[in-house]
């Protein structure tokens, strides 16, 4: 009878482990945080012109989950018309429990996708990928992903042909 006790003690003082470890879970993590592309006018720019060929691009990373979360390296895909862009964030930010906090991308855009984008048209959408690496107490998540599609976009100095 005794044996059985110190099995049944053991099982008990394993228990919070086990449901830290489901808690904590990589998958539960990644469910558990949103990305939006802010709802404010401007949230995607592309300047078009030779001086400024750039874009910009809001997002806002929510945690939905019981405890706090690391965003790092936040790395940003455009395709617009053929033309595709890229930019990153090497600085990350702390999110509380059911917080959420908005990172600023720019991204510079070459002479060739620049011609691609000022041949498109003004109503053209964006096709945005978001990767990032997200970290809980446990684990560090490095396939973080985030599609978002028909993002409308602010031209500026777009060549009209």
């Amino acid at each position: 009878m005794e044996w059985g006790i110190d099995i049944l003690l053991k099982l008990i003082s394993h228990l919070p482990k086990i449901i830290s470890f489901w808690l904590y879970s990589s998958e539960r993590t990644k469910r558990n945080v949103e990305v939006y592309v802010s709802a404010q006018e401007g949230s995607v720019e592309v300047w078009c012109d030779k001086c400024q060929s750039m874009f910009k691009v809001i997002l806002e990373f929510r945690n939905n989950n019981p405890f706090p979360i690391e965003i790092d390296r936040v790395g940003i895909s455009g395709y617009l018309h053929s033309a595709s862009m890229k930019a990153i964030e090497l600085f990350g930010a702390k999110i509380e429990a059911n917080k959420k906090v908005n990172f600023f991308l720019e991204g510079k855009i070459d002479a060739a996708n620049l011609e691609q984008i000022n041949q498109a048209s003004n109503d053209e959408t964006l096709r945005l990928e978001v990767r990032a690496i997200v970290i809980n107490k446990y684990h560090h998540i490095r396939d973080f992903t985030y599609r978002a599609d028909r993002l409308m976009c602010k031209f500026y100095n777009k060549n009209l042909n």
